[in-house]
């Protein structure tokens, strides 16, 4: 099985909303996912064993604030519950993260529901770290966020290829 990581297409979008539904993601519809594939901050891969099943994906946008140090938001990842615990988030996240060096980016941040140990427990293999809760930022259910951020100062970054 040979599986990569490339750039979200128009095309990978309905396959995007499947796996949205199937990991209770934040759900965003087809029209806000063609919206963000026109724009030149966003950051949209997919994780696929060949086009365009894709087995995963992840979305961010990039921010300069003009003060120097650009932040990236990660605002949702997911993968195919079927293939959970072989190594792919890590894949996928390993690029996203190596996409906003790319992109000049100096902190990734992300929220992730209290509840979500599992995910909490990822983004900390990463190096991310709590940096503050949102109350009752998540709906359906109602459910408190914690903001969490990763530095991608230089000394950082080196993380990333181990």
């Amino acid at each position: 099985m040979a599986i990569g990581v490339s750039r979200l297409q128009l095309r990978d979008i309905p396959e995007v909303l499947s796996i949205s539904i199937e990991c209770g993601l934040c759900l965003w519809s087809a029209d806000a996912y063609r919206a963000e594939l026109i724009r030149e901050d966003s950051i949209m891969l997919k994780v696929s064993e060949r086009d365009p099943p894709g087995l995963g994906f992840a979305l961010g946008r990039v921010f300069d604030f003009g003060n120097g140090e650009v932040t990236v938001e990660l605002t949702n990842i997911g993968i195919s519950q079927s293939i959970r615990r072989q190594g792919l988030g890590s894949l996928l996240l390993r690029s996203f993260l190596n996409r906003c060096v790319e992109a000049g980016a100096t902190y990734v941040i992300l929220e992730v529901r209290v509840s979500n140990r599992s995910a909490i427990e990822f983004y900390k293999k990463f190096g991310f770290d709590q940096t503050g809760r949102r109350r009752g930022f998540y709906s359906d259910p109602l459910e408190d966020a914690l903001t969490m951020r990763l530095s991608l100062r230089q000394s950082e970054v080196q993380k990333l290829h181990t």
